[in-house]
């Protein structure tokens, strides 16, 4: 903990480092040093609020732009190192800068860096390198592909490839591939997951491509792309198919087909046969799936729909129609051909023959009648083929009437020509159909041959044209040859295959089998079938049987299946007994049973059986049983049957208890293999016609284990032994029956050989024997010695005869019940509880001991634990208490010794009959779930089972006697308890005392000092859930772990300093102090030394120890100091401390202990400082400063107390630390406001006229208080608890206690509120930081105080003295105005999100207080119990004169919850506002756009207006001018506002307005426009307005370049020309002179186009437009023909167009002769000698295309009159020819030079030129 504390301070201390500094510094600087690091990370990300996984790719951003930097200073070695303290791989890092780098030079020089660290290395992986460098760049070219993965490889980089997992880089690659198609690629791609990607994107064109490159020789390998290359390389594998099939959606047909060719078929279709087949076909690979078909019912299917032809295909098994042959019974005829077609071969003279013996079988079942049948066509034709063929043959069937009915015969006739020129037609002779068919020319043939005659006998014809054929071993047998067939098969073998295996033999003695079956009838093939098995080493036996049960028996049916003709032959025998009594068949029997149970195990034939037991025929179902040795099963099958059912279970309970050391072998009936080297020494047919006495033989010579019965018992095989019979023979004679009277004449029966009558024998045998059976027949034969039998039948039965022989000879006769009681107790001892009960079931079947025997018999041997067990136990002591208990050969017994006696024989059982101790625990569970403990109070078996839960391991180890331990106050447990501590069987010993209410300190205690002993100590809170499990006293662990640590001793401290620490928390939680058995104090003085002599890497790992007080009460109030000084000494108890020796600490030790006080006061815990000080005798400065604080805030002394150094101390602390300690002011966050100065942020204003300052000495006292905090280091908590509660006392005019001890803030709060103290808001941020309540508690305050003064004005005020002076204004808060210094009160919140949503929580109360007054359902929270109780407080009316008062508050209106709904939405989204909470303004617009709505239905405009102005988001909120100026209320928004408010909303006015254009927007605007003085904004729409109109007239009126004349136009021209003068106005109001000199342009020329349009319209012509004018071209048209020198000017201070003054005077005055032209210029401008020089020039260029007038020289000649240059005017006057102007020069001019000169138009012309 400790070193926790010192990791979080040491990260605090970084993090305040980095304050200020950029975030790319801060980076450069860990990556540089490689340190922080992941505090770096940590820091930046919780700046930012984003995961510390996402900053730290811009981490890595922000560090490789600073490596490639160093890296283009050649810095490598800094670069290398920057890189590694990042973790990055420098290698990676530096090929991925060279090629990217554009500087060849700094490339290579990088790379050479590399190639010089490790040369080996680098050459290795370089290709690597270079590989994944190109797969960067194909990813980055792939954009979609970058973002898919943006999870996975949020950095696309050479390192970020290779440290990719091999799997999802192949992922990628093949995605990368098919997105860019690289070639290059395909070498890396692996073909499962190139299969997956176009499965999953269901690319199936691909898929079929792939599939059809599997085959061979599609297509040339050249001309494949490569792609489809890889395709036919990549080999499709069963998984690949397998992931298709279960992944692809909607496959098309061509793919299926593919599929079906592998061998795959889609789950919609695995099924469908037709479809199956139609697939394989079609894709021609039915043979090669034929296995595929083998396991579809593809036999059914064809057969049901009659396409038995496709039943001879090879992929239909002959297994499928052999089993559909057995079930089709209609067509078994049909089904067997077919299955002789399949397995025979016509083109082998043995297969014709089956074939053709099946083909008759066939007919035979299809034909009714005998003459049909045998005039068959195909008979005939099977007949021929089957003898020696001979042409002479041929030609006898050929002409024969059966085969002129064949159709194809009949054709074949028709068709075949016999020659040429022959005309007849009849049936073909045998020589033309060979050299028809076969092209054999037998009469050619035989004139060659020279008459050699022409068979099929002739060697030489038969080598040439005969189908060669060869014989084999089946056909010798037909031949009746069987030696030479085993011969013959074994030479055959050989040659083929060079060895003989068993199973070729045992395949060729099946087919040798199958023929002999085939062929029944046939007795010497069969005897000769026999004879080869035989030889070949099988036995044939079953075989044999089978034949002389189908030769003997009557002839079955066919179609039965094996099992069935068992069972019907069983009838058979049963029928021939009913016929023949005295004659049993036997043999046929022997081979009955013989066959089932090789053949059909556990099925054996039972009609026979059945018969005897519905006789009661007992003694020929015992002889049956014992001669075929059945199992008792088949017994117990039969019981049924009985007539008598009590004779079958008695004979069942006989044949089950038979001894197993006197059971004979019984003589076999089936015969085991033959071993190998064993010969037949019989002939078959002597076995054939001699079965039964080889069966005898066979059965004598072999011994067969029988099988068990495992349901019932096991029955073992037994040794020799003379024959039952023979003995119950011997035993039989005609003497009397004689009753046994006493013990000892039985035993002497018994151990003689006197005979005595029959039953006497029997039980004699019956001993000797050791058979039980006898005992019951003796019984059977004498009822009077019934239990003298019992008891026989037990001893032998459980073994015990013997023993029980020794014990009856120490019998008395009166203590005979003795004897017996030790015979069931020995008997349930030796596990014979089967034997036992059974014994009472036969014998005394009416005894009520019998249900003590089957609970016994249930829970031991079938371990049957249930409820009807159970029942069972119940029901023999409900006997028990009936005293209806009896048992044989016992006198009457009491009560009580029968309970003891029986209790004796569960207890046996508990210790002898049970395996494992769950079964000994279930055995217990179940006696006490039958509530013995109710019936009798000896035993308690109860806590038996308990025991045995705990501690059954040990009973048998510690020989515990099972009879003391059922009783609770036995001694017994004690020892056992004492020797389970002995042994360290501590968990038990624990259980077992816990269990029997013993001590348990010492048990415990003892096992924690073996664990210590063995060095294993566990951790504290195991030791403290021990002692609260065994409620145990606490001081045992105290004295435990001050043993321990003792036992530890100064090696180990930090051990030791945890079981100190461990001690010291076990005192403290259980209050264990003042205590006389140990010294709390000087524990915690060893403790303390012990950390304090720790070494230094220990520290972390341990944490410091606190103080009771700290842990109990600091941390739940939240480590707040509520105690004074005087309190936190008492709890310390420093005046009771006493340490006998103290050791003298190091300065080592001393700076650690300075450390350790200065963390404890850190964390708050002052208590556990002053402790250790006092014990230590230290005192750090820090905790000196805070204990003199706390008592100088409490009076405790003052600074006229200090001493001098104490004072010069101080005094350096005002003048160093104070001033910046008291700067601090609300505008900072909370933190760091608790010791801030309010009174500089406080308005003067607000503040009471006569304030009541503090005393001189409290202020002094606060500055030292605030000296002081400002100068710990440690301990800066309680030192501001200090600091701000005393200043918080001060202001409030408390008592610094009183204040310190309040520990609830609310008191505090109201006490501020109410009070006229000073510095309000000052002493709340004081009393929230010191009590440290958290945002939310702060925020829930703040929100209900400013609901309140929302809430408290809205209501009337009775009194005109309360009434305020503006009812609708917010109510102050601690002296503020909530509306005008609402930034104060949002200082006060650390969080101001919060409070925004603390303050929507009231909206929500307020709608619920809506539905509250309206009696409607609302949903009640704490904010609306906040409302209720507000509402309730100020909505009371004020009490009257009389006292009285309605307690029932003012109803709020509608109007006035709006209005308090409206100031609360205006103060969250400040709130929201102030931390930039999007999510929190979001949720503010909704809900006022939903109040807007309401506000609109209520006609509350001026809430509208407010709510709008208060949030003041206009373009957000615009649907309120659309409810303002939908209802006619826009003049709404034009009222008196303040003016940082006006600013906004005549924006928002303005914006809406030009954006949505509403209806009347115009005068709308110019309204608010008015209404803001907006002159600038008046006279654009004056503006816009008038050149509307001027685009109107354009529109109407304007026709080439003219205007059309009517009343409508000039009305438009003066509204336009008005409108163009209120803009000069307007701008002229608002100093825009520029923009007024426009308008003023505009304006005179719609002056002009007026005057222009009304001289027109006089004279009724088309008017000129100069409001049109678009370009020069057009400007000069205008000025030169058709406007004045005024209008010229107008037009061009309009348009902004130069004037060509020559120009234009020329045209009009020279050209046009408009006379008062010139007067005109010359009044509104100055001409000078240039102008009229460029026009008398344009003169002259215009007289060279056109012809002059003298009009026009007249003109000109007032132009040159006009020239001021005496010598310009010559000239020009003498280009002209204006002669009089030369004379007159001439003759008035001074200038005598004159007459020199002579102008012309041709030099005129050349100095223009020139």
């Amino acid at each position: 903990m400790h070193s926790a504390q010192a990791q979080a301070q040491v990260r605090d201390k970084i993090f305040k480092s980095w304050s200020g500094i950029s975030e790319v510094t801060i980076i450069k600087e860990v990556a540089t040093k490689g340190e922080h690091i992941d505090l770096c990370l940590e820091y930046w990300a919780r700046k930012r609020k984003i995961p510390i996984s996402e900053y730290r790719h811009y981490f890595y951003d922000v560090v490789q732009a600073y490596v490639q930097r160093l890296l283009s200073e050649r810095l490598v070695c800094k670069a290398e190192d920057v890189i590694r303290n990042v973790d990055r791989d420098v290698k990676c890092f530096f090929f991925q800068f060279a090629c990217e780098c554009q500087d060849e030079e700094l490339s290579e020089f990088v790379l050479d860096h590399l190639r010089s660290r490790e040369p080996l290395m680098y050459e290795q992986e370089e290709p690597v390198l270079a590989y994944h460098w190109s797969l960067v760049q194909q990813l980055r070219e792939c954009g979609a592909l970058v973002a898919k993965h943006q999870m996975q490889l949020p950095r696309v980089h050479i390192e970020a490839l290779m440290t990719l997992p091999e799997e999802a880089l192949q992922l990628l690659l093949v995605e990368l591939y098919f997105a860019n198609g690289n070639e290059s690629l395909l070498g890396s791609l692996s073909k499962e997951l190139v299969w997956q990607h176009l499965v999953d994107s269901n690319q199936q064109t691909k898929l079929q491509r792939w599939c059809r490159c599997q085959e061979e020789g599609v297509e040339a390998h050249e001309t494949l792309q490569p792609l489809e290359q890889a395709f036919a390389a990549w080999k499709i594998d069963d998984n690949m198919y397998e992931y298709a099939l279960e992944q692809l959606q909607q496959p098309s047909e061509v793919l299926r087909n593919f599929f079906a060719r592998a061998g795959y078929f889609f789950s919609d279709e695995s099924g469908d046969i037709p479809t199956l087949l139609r697939r394989l076909c079609t894709m021609e690979c039915l043979g090669k799936h034929a296995d595929l078909l083998s396991r579809q019912p593809l036999a059914k299917y064809l057969l049901d729909r009659g396409h038995h032809s496709l039943l001879l295909m090879e992929c239909v098994p002959v297994a499928s129609l052999e089993q559909l042959a057995s079930t089709e019974t209609h067509q078994e005829a049909l089904i067997n051909l077919i299955v002789d077609l399949k397995t025979n071969s016509l083109t082998e003279n043995e297969g014709f023959e089956l074939i053709s013996k099946s083909v008759q079988a066939y007919l035979e079942k299809t034909h009714d009648t005998a003459d049909s049948f045998e005039g068959h066509p195909l008979l005939t034709f099977y007949d021929f083929l089957g003898q020696e063929p001979t042409v002479r043959s041929l030609e006898g069937f050929l002409t024969s009437t059966s085969l002129g009915r064949v159709p194809y015969l009949k054709s074949l006739t028709a068709r075949f020509d016999h020659g040429p020129t022959s005309s007849s037609f009849g049936l073909p002779t045998a020589h033309d159909l060979f050299l028809k068919f076969k092209q054999v020319n037998l009469p050619l043939l035989a004139t060659v041959g020279h008459g050699e005659l022409v068979s099929f006998s002739n060697a030489r014809l038969c080598q040439r044209y005969a189908r060669k054929s060869q014989l084999n071993y089946t056909h010798y047998l037909k031949q009746q040859r069987s030696a030479y067939a085993v011969y013959y098969l074994i030479t055959e073998q050989l040659q083929l295959y060079g060895q003989i295996t068993k199973t070729q033999l045992f395949h060729a003695c099946e087919t040798v089998t199958q023929m002999a079956l085939q062929h029944t009838g046939d007795e010497e093939l069969v005897t000769h079938c026999v004879a080869c098995c035989e030889m070949l080493g099988f036995d044939t036996q079953p075989l044999r049987s089978f034949l002389l049960l189908q030769r003997k028996l009557p002839k079955r049916k066919s179609g039965e299946s094996y099992s069935e003709l068992l069972a019907g032959w069983d009838r058979d025998l049963v029928q021939q007994l009913e016929a023949n009594p005295r004659e049993f068949p036997l043999e046929l029997y022997q081979s009955l049973m013989r066959l089932a149970v090789r053949d059909t195990p556990g099925k054996l034939p039972v009609a026979l059986l059945e018969h005897y037991a519905s006789r009661n025929d007992w003694w020929h179902l015992l002889l049956i049983f014992q001669y075929f040795d059945l199992p008792l099963s088949e017994l117990k099958k039969l019981l049924p049957h009985f007539k008598c059912p009590p004779l079958g279970v008695h004979l069942l309970r006989a044949l089950s208890y038979e001894s197993s050391g006197d059971r004979h072998y019984k003589r076999g009936f089936q015969r085991p293999p033959r071993r190998s080297g064993e010969t037949q020494t019989n002939s078959s047919q002597e076995t054939m016609t001699n079965s039964s006495h080889s069966s005898n033989q066979d059965s004598s010579m072999q011994q067969l284990q029988r099988n068990t019965d495992q349901s019932l018992c096991t029955l073992l095989t037994h040794t020799a032994r003379q024959d039952l019979f023979a003995i119950i023979l011997c035993s039989t004679n005609s003497q009397p029956d004689e009753l046994i009277p006493t013990t000892a004449k039985f035993l002497e029966m018994m151990m003689g050989n006197i005979p005595y009558c029959s039953s006497i024998n029997l039980l004699r045998h019956c001993i000797r024997q050791e058979l039980p059976v006898l005992a019951v027949l003796a019984a059977t034969l004498s009822e009077q010695n019934r239990d003298w039998c019992w008891l026989v039948w037990l001893s032998v039965a459980s073994g015990q005869w013997s023993h029980q022989l020794q014990e009856a000879a120490k019998v008395r006769e009166d203590n005979r019940s003795e004897w017996v009681w030790s015979v069931i107790r020995e008997a349930v001892a030796g596990g014979h509880v089967n034997a036992l009960l059974h014994s009472f079931e036969i014998f005394q079947p009416d005894c009520k001991f019998t249900h003590l025997c089957r609970f016994l018999q249930l829970t031991a041997h079938q371990e049957d634990f249930s409820d009807a067990t159970i029942v069972e136990l119940r029901q023999f002591f409900f006997s028990w208490s009936q005293d209806a208990v009896t048992l044989p050969l016992c006198g009457p017994l009491s009560r009580k010794q029968v309970m003891h006696r029986s209790l004796g024989l569960l207890l046996t059982q508990l210790q002898s009959n049970f395996d494992c101790i769950l079964q000994q625990q279930r055995f217990l569970d179940c006696i006490c779930r039958s509530d013995v403990g109710d019936i009798c109070d000896l035993l308690d078996f109860c806590l038996l089972h308990k025991v045995f839960g705990v501690a059954a391991t040990w009973l048998r180890k510690l020989s515990i006697d099972l009879e003391q331990l059922v009783r609770r106050d036995s001694s017994e447990y004690r020892r056992l308890v004492d020797a389970l501590t002995e042994a360290r069987a501590y968990e038990e010993a624990l259980q077992l005392a816990t269990l029997l209410q013993l001590p348990l300190s010492d048990i415990v205690y003892g096992k924690w000092m073996a664990e210590l002993e063995a060095g294993e100590i566990r951790p504290h809170q195991e030791y403290e859930k021990e002692i609260q499990q065994h409620a145990l006293a606490p001081a045992i662990l105290v004295n435990f772990l001050l043993q321990a640590a003792s036992s530890v001793g100064q090696v180990a401290n930090l051990r030791r300093y945890e079981l100190l620490q461990s001690t010291l928390g076990v005192i403290k939680q259980h209050h264990l102090f003042p205590n006389e058995s140990f010294d709390r104090d000087q524990i915690e003085y060893d403790m303390v030394l012990c950390y304090l002599q720790l070494p230094e890497d220990q520290l972390s790992l341990i944490s410091i120890y606190h103080s009771e007080y700290y842990e109990q009460i600091m941390l739940q109030e939240r480590c707040v100091l509520y105690k004074s000084f005087s309190e936190l000494k008492e709890l310390a108890g420093i005046d009771d401390l006493s340490i006998s020796d103290k050791t003298q600490l190091s300065s080592e030790m001393e700076t650690r202990l300075n450390t350790l006080l200065n963390t404890l006061l850190d964390e708050g815990d002052i208590v556990e400082a002053l402790r250790l000080q006092e014990l230590f005798e230290f005192r750090p400065n820090d905790l000196r400063f805070i204990v003199f604080a706390m008592a100088l805030a409490e009076g405790m002394t003052s600074i006229s107390n200090l001493s001098s150094k104490e004072r010069q101390l101080l005094g350096e602390i005002e003048k160093s630390a104070f001033p910046k300690f008291n700067r601090i002011t609300l505008n900072q966050s909370v933190m760091t406001r608790w010791d801030s100065d309010l009174s500089d942020s406080c308005s003067d204003s607000v503040a009471m006229e006569f304030e009541e300052i503090p005393s001189k000495e409290k202020q002094q006292t606060l500055d030292t208080l605030l000296g002081i905090g400002s100068k710990l280091k440690y301990g800066v908590e309680l030192g501001r608890r200090i600091v701000l509660a005393y200043r918080a006392a001060m202001y409030l005019d408390k008592e610094y206690l009183d204040v310190l001890r309040t520990k609830d803030a609310g008191i505090l709060l109201k006490s501020a509120a109410a009070e006229d103290c000073l510095q309000r808001l000052l002493v709340v941020s004081d009393i929230q930081i010191s009590t440290r309540m958290t945002p939310k508690e702060i925020a829930e305050c703040l929100a209900m105080e400013l609901t309140t003064c929302i809430v408290r004005p809205r209501f009337y005020i009775f009194h005109a003295r309360e009434q305020p002076r503006n009812a609708l204004r917010n109510a102050d808060l601690w002296g503020h105005s909530i509306d005008k210094d609402f930034h104060l009160f949002l200082d006060l919140a650390p969080n101001s999100t919060m409070l925004g949503n603390c303050l929507l929580e009231y909206c929500d109360a307020l709608k619920a207080y809506r539905r509250y007054q309206n009696g409607k359902v609302f949903e009640e929270t704490e904010a609306f119990d906040n409302l209720s109780k507000i509402i309730t407080l100020y909505g009371l009316p004020t009490p009257t004169p009389t006292g009285t008062l309605s307690g029932i508050p003012q109803v709020l209106s509608h109007k006035k919850l709006n209005q308090i709904y409206v100031e609360l939405l205006i103060k969250a989204h400040l709130c929201f506002v102030h931390e930039c909470s999007m999510e929190g303004i979001v949720s503010v617009l909704q809900r006022a756009k939903v109040l807007n709505g309401q506000l609109a239905q209520a006609k509350s405009w001026s809430l509208i207006v407010r709510m709008l102005i208060g949030i003041a988001r206009y373009r957000e909120m615009f649907y309120c001018f659309d409810s303002l100026i939908e209802n006619e209320q826009f003049e709404s928004l034009l009222g008196q506002f303040d003016e940082d408010q006006k600013g906004g909303l005549r924006q928002a006015i303005l914006s809406y307005l030009r954006e949505y254009q509403p209806k009347n927007g115009k005068e709308l605007l110019r309204l608010a426009a008015l209404h803001f003085l907006m002159y600038k904004e008046l006279a654009e729409m004056w503006t816009e307005e008038a050149q509307e109109l001027v685009v109107k007239i354009q529109t109407i009126a304007e026709q080439s370049n003219k205007l059309k004349c009517s009343p409508e136009v000039q009305t438009l021209l003066q509204h336009a020309l008005e409108n163009y003068t209120h803009a000069t106005e307007n701008y002229l109001l608002d100093n825009k002179l520029l923009l007024a000199q426009q308008s003023v342009s505009r304006a005179e020329l719609m002056a002009m186009q007026l005057d222009l349009f009304n001289r027109a319209l006089e004279k009724r012509q088309m008017c000129v437009s100069v409001i049109g004018v678009r370009s020069r071209e057009q400007f000069r048209e205008l000025v030169n023909n058709h406007l004045s020198v005024p209008q010229t000017l107008i037009l061009s201070r309009a348009y902004g167009y130069d004037i060509n003054w020559s120009e234009a005077i020329l045209s009009q005055f020279v050209v046009l002769q408009v006379g008062n032209y010139l007067q005109e210029y010359l009044c509104h401008q100055r001409i000078n000698d240039d102008v009229i020089e460029q026009v008398v020039k344009g003169y002259l260029l215009l007289s060279e295309s056109n012809a002059t007038k003298n009009k026009q020289e007249k003109s000109l000649a007032q132009l040159v009159e006009l020239i001021k240059s005496v010598t310009l005017k010559y000239k020009l006057a003498s280009i002209l020819g204006l002669k009089s102007i030369v004379m007159s020069l001439i003759n008035d001019s001074p200038v005598y030079y004159l007459r020199d000169t002579n102008f012309g138009r041709s030099e005129f012309h050349t100095e223009a030129d020139t």
